[in-house]
């Protein structure tokens, strides 16, 4: 069976493997395993794969740097890392590791153990914010906060100076001393200024790996991490992308199937990895920024926070970046009022909902800020100071909205596309009817001119008599078939001819029942025709009112076994004739009844009979009658039998 690629998986973990092959066979890519980076090496060198995934709870930094080594000198394939609670530890210097907020559980109190210099390079959104400062103060770590990595390895230096112990002199102790009784130790207690360095980084992952080099080049005992607030998901998706090696926590694993397959959190696409929603946050003052940049996150939503308006503009500027923006309306360092910006995020993305937060004061421009959000069809107006509860309760609302939006505009995609595949269908049918009707109808009449004649010819000799015979009634079975075509087609179109006139409905009634009594003997069946010595004026096309009658009394002795009986019935009232065709037979099951007359339509117990037809019959009978203004309908019971029955108006 052909398969997107195969996956090798690096890793010891039989409960880890298992998680992920299902869904990597869902998707068609075969799964191999390796338990060591040893024989994956091996591997890798000979073998072509669509992704590696590494599983680093059990390695050596060793191990970790030959495989990205291997990766960075041919990246033909996707690099997953998978990260845990252990691969994450602080315990000793290894490169660069990836952690989302928020911080796994746990991880604090293990920097709190450590007695090394750590530091956390953030994005701009978790520095301004505080958040990740908050998290630690709270938690009894006092961090240093640097505004960039200017310096950064310098003061790292120092402070990793400051904590190696030292003895305190070099002079020749005395003898008391090396007794000990001056309670003095050899060392003195180092004096640390703070271990834990949190710097604001703007650059990419790739960009931090290259500063974590330099970093432990110079300061070997440092730990490095990247903290991202970004979804690590749809990080991972990006990397991939890039050809840089993806990281994704121990849970996040079986996500690894659906980044392969390009798979996105569009609406309807339920098997694609779920991101979380991404918010613009845009004020001009920090404080405000860090308040509510802390309680979004912590509600589970991406932000990304800006105090400047054209580098709002230049963030959002392509669709699908931002799900909603947050907009403080007297923006500093901006070029235009909050009206104005929201006017332009709505350029770049239609589908982009948009919160106002509105100065209390003055009250004009309070009123101004409330006002252009109906004008502009924004979302919501907060008034400031805004509490974090009711932005996120807002919030909540707008993405509701946002989500119906688009799963609305998905579906009416759908039925657009489904409709236009259905035109194109019905378009063919039509040209296949019309090819039919003419090109098919033809040759066939010739053939049964010609079979009628040998008929005649061949009458003193049998053998041959019965073969004419043959083609003449499979010519007339393949003439009632084309016919059928012939008349959807013209019913389809809106051209079915029929030709309203006085109707005889007892002659019509009688020749039916002649033509097809013979069929019916031959089947010993009984075939009778009840009607009153009299019936009124009818006004209608016999031939066509001959073809309705037929087509039930056919149907009824095809469905019906040897020894049953089928009856012809004509009632009447003041203004409705009711003609009525009842059989023995087979009969309809409730679940089939809705369906008797659409076409092509046909029931399972009369497929299994195999009679011949297209389940044309009972359409074009009932497109008939209604063209005379009638009605057609049926009573059933499966394994009883049916009555279809129809009525003609009497004329006035």
């Amino acid at each position: 069976m052909a398969t997107r690629g195969r996956v090798l998986i690096i890793s010891a973990d039989k409960t880890l493997i298992g998680e992920m092959t299902p869904s990597l066979a869902g998707r068609e890519y075969e799964v191999l395993t390796s338990s060591g980076v040893r024989e994956a090496a091996l591997r890798l060198g000979t073998e072509q794969f669509a992704a590696v995934v590494f599983d680093q709870a059990k390695v050596t930094p060793q191990e970790r740097e030959a495989l990205l080594g291997i990766h960075s000198k041919q990246p033909t394939y996707a690099l997953f890392l998978v990260e845990n609670q252990a691969s994450l530890s602080p315990v000793e210097s290894l490169p660069l590791r990836r952690l989302n907020w928020p911080l796994p559980a746990g991880f604090v109190d293990q920097v709190r153990a450590v007695d090394r210099p750590i530091v956390f390079l953030c994005d701009q959104t978790l520095f301004a914010t505080n958040a990740l400062g908050m998290h630690l103060t709270q938690s009894g770590i006092q961090p240093i906060r640097m505004e960039s990595t200017k310096g950064m390895i310098d003061f790292v230096r120092q402070q990793c100076e400051a904590m190696t112990p030292k003895p305190k002199s070099l002079k020749p102790k005395s003898l008391w001393e090396r007794l000990g009784a001056s309670g003095d130790t050899d060392v003195q207690e180092p004096v640390v200024l703070g271990k834990i360095l949190i710097v604001q980084f703007p650059g990419s992952v790739q960009e931090a790996e290259a500063l974590d080099g330099l970093l432990r080049q110079t300061v070997s005992m440092a730990i490095c991490y990247y903290v991202s607030g970004a979804d690590p998901v749809r990080a991972a998706a990006k990397a991939v992308k890039e050809s840089f090696p993806a990281s994704l926590m121990r849970e996040q694993a079986g996500r690894v199937a659906g980044i392969l397959a390009g798979a996105t959190d569009e609406p309807g696409k339920k098997d694609g990895p779920k991101e979380k929603d991404r918010i613009l946050l845009l004020d001009n003052y920090q404080p405000t920024l860090a308040t509510l940049g802390q309680a979004l996150m912590a509600a589970g939503y991406e932000v990304t926070t800006s105090m400047d308006g054209a580098e709002a503009l230049k963030l959002a500027g392509k669709k699908g970046t931002f799900h909603l923006s947050i907009i403080g309306t007297a923006i500093a360092m901006a070029q235009q009022s909050g009206a104005e910006l929201a006017q332009k995020l709505r350029e770049f993305d239609p589908d982009l909902r948009i919160i106002f937060m509105v100065d209390r004061y003055p009250l004009q421009a309070a009123l101004q800020g409330v006002s252009q959000v109906v004008e502009l069809g924004l979302d919501d107006a907060l008034l400031k100071p805004v509490e974090a509860s009711r932005l996120i309760f807002s919030v909540q609302r707008a993405m509701e909205r946002r989500h119906l939006l688009l799963e609305n505009a998905r579906l009416l995609k759908e039925v657009q596309t489904s409709n236009q595949q259905l035109e194109q269908i019905n378009g063919f049918q039509k040209k296949f009817f019309a090819m039919v009707a003419h090109d098919v109808k033809n040759p066939l009449t010739a053939i049964l001119g010609y079979a009628e004649v040998l008929g005649m010819r061949l009458k003193d000799q049998p053998g041959e008599l019965k073969c004419a015979g043959h083609i003449h009634s499979a010519a007339r079975t393949l003439n009632a078939l084309i016919s059928d075509l012939v008349d959807l087609a013209a019913i389809e179109s809106g051209k079915l001819r029929v030709e309203i006139g006085a109707l005889d409905l007892a002659a019509v009634a009688n020749e039916v029942r002649s033509r097809i009594d013979v069929v019916a003997q031959q089947r010993k069946i009984a075939l009778s025709l009840e009607m009153p010595p009299v019936l009124p004026a009818l006004s209608g096309d016999p031939h066509r009112i001959g073809q309705v009658i037929q087509n039930l009394c056919t149907n009824a002795i095809q469905y019906t076994k040897e020894g049953g009986s089928v009856t012809v019935r004509i009632d009447v009232t003041p203004d409705w004739v009711t003609i009525g065709v009842r059989d023995t037979g087979i009969g309809i099951s409730k679940e089939d009844l809705p369906r008797v007359f659409e076409r092509f339509f046909q029931t399972q117990e009369a497929q299994a009979m195999r009679k011949a037809g297209f389940g044309l019959g009972l359409k074009i009978a009932r497109e008939i009658v209604q063209m005379h203004g009638g009605e057609i309908g049926l009573d059933s019971q499966l394994g009883v039998g049916s009555l279809f029955y129809f009525t003609l108006p009497v004329k006035k």
